[in-house]
């Protein structure tokens, strides 16, 4: 009978404790694409290029949307053509629009229609879906 109870106690915390990670897990996916971009200590040049544009606004709409967020190694490796790029408010928004899409395109469609290495792809948020690139979508 000791057994049984004890065996019984250990499957109770387990399912507590997986509970618990599930609400987690839950509560961590439930944030929206630019919430996910500013949780991300890799991102703060593209929160920053997202807000300066406002297009942080309408990618933290209901959706569904897909970015590939560039990281900030990638926006360095740009040199002087980031600060250029900064400069002009027009070139800044094709840049940034380039980066981010209508519906929910997975990590595989992307690749190769944009022609970029997608590093981690398909985090899920409440909005859609976030993809880590090392490149920057320059557009034409």
């Amino acid at each position: 009978m000791y057994l049984k109870s004890k065996v019984s106690a250990i499957f109770a915390t387990l399912f507590a404790v997986l509970f618990m990670a599930g609400i987690n897990v839950a509560v961590a996916q439930s944030g929206n694409i630019v919430d996910v971009i500013n949780s991300s200590e890799d991102h703060t040049i593209f929160a920053e290029l997202l807000a300066e544009t406002e297009l942080d606004n309408v990618i933290a709409q209901q959706g569904p949307f897909t970015v590939v967020a560039p990281t900030d190694e990638a926006f360095e490796a740009l040199g002087a053509d980031l600060d250029q790029l900064r400069a002009s408010p027009e070139q800044l928004q094709n840049v940034v629009i380039g980066h981010l899409f209508q519906g929910e395109v997975e990590a595989a469609d992307v690749e190769p229609t944009l022609g970029i290495a997608i590093e981690d792809g398909d985090i899920a948020a409440s909005n859609g879906l976030v993809h880590i690139s090392n490149e920057v979508i320059m557009g034409q």
